[in-house]
């Protein structure tokens, strides 16, 4: 009776957590479609937010993540215009990376210290931060220098805790099974260099150095070999559909054309991080 009991408070205690961090990942979802559109158009992200398409300001039933873009089948409370599909897609993503930062850093079960919530707290922002590039990259194919930065300065600080704290890596990240020190401050100019070598020869054409920049904040996130993990997988998982589009009948790809490599590498990092592969452990 009491083992009965007490897997179900805390099976409603997981439930809690989840429903919870879903629901704060969907409100952050929210956040990062006003940068996402905001970011380099010289609008303030203080501003109210307006319909793209008649300009007048939405209220505030209009905004409630997710939820508002269902009631109102994806149209303008006031037009009528078709909404974005982008808003609700990025604001359910980020719901479901919180909960999976959360799951694992053992925030669903009882047991954790409040090391662990710092961490989950890095980790969310990290996350919010890449899907604001890889949506970003993909519509503008550059990534801006203020994201970049901030990953890596994100990706520095969650280093910098877990060697404050002396804290292993989870057992999601098997190639991290140790505790940092100074020598893992080096994986992010490791992995980045690669990059920057490409743009320079290519004179930029090749790559972006942005890509390179994003690839030092990979370094320091997941360490050398997981970040060395993302990058292969992310040139693995952008061959098919770059090789799909040369085939296309459409004049319009060709191999001078353009295709964001960013969310290419966050996919990437999202492989390493959540399955803990290591492409090294195959080869080696």
């Amino acid at each position: 009776m009491f083992c009965a009991c007490y897997t179900l408070l805390v099976n409603a205690y997981s439930a809690t957590i989840i429903t919870l961090t879903f629901v704060l990942g969907v409100c952050t979802g929210s956040f990062l479609n006003v940068l996402i559109y905001r970011l380099g158009s010289g609008t303030r992200l203080t501003g109210r937010s307006k319909c793209l398409s008649c300009g007048k300001i939405l209220t505030t039933l209009m905004l409630v993540p997710l939820l508002s873009f269902l009631v109102l089948r994806g149209r303008c409370g006031h037009c009528g215009a078709t909404i974005s599909p982008q808003y609700p897609i990025v604001e359910a993503t980020a719901g479901l990376l919180f909960i999976l930062v959360a799951a694992k850093n053992g925030l669903l079960l009882t047991q954790y210290t409040p090391s662990h919530v710092f961490v989950a707290g890095i980790e969310a922002a990290i996350w919010a931060v890449l899907l604001v590039v890889l949506v970003y990259d993909w519509k503008h194919k550059i990534i801006p220098d203020k994201l970049a930065f901030t990953f890596a300065l994100l990706s520095g600080l969650l280093l910098s805790v877990r060697m404050h704290y002396g804290m292993t890596s989870p057992p999601y990240l098997p190639f991290l099974d140790t505790v940092p020190t100074w020598a893992d401050w080096l994986a992010a100019p490791l992995v980045a260099l690669p990059l920057a070598l490409v743009w320079l020869a290519t004179l930029g054409r090749g790559m972006g150095l942005g890509d390179a920049k994003l690839a030092w904040g990979i370094g320091w996130f997941l360490g050398l070999t997981g970040a060395v993990t993302a990058v292969v997988l992310s040139f693995w998982i952008a061959f098919v559909p770059s090789v799909a589009l040369l085939f296309l009948r459409a004049k319009r790809f060709t191999m001078k054309s353009e295709i964001p490599f960013a969310p290419f590498l966050i996919l990437g990092t999202f492989v390493a991080y959540t399955f803990g592969v290591n492409i090294l452990s195959w080869t080696f």
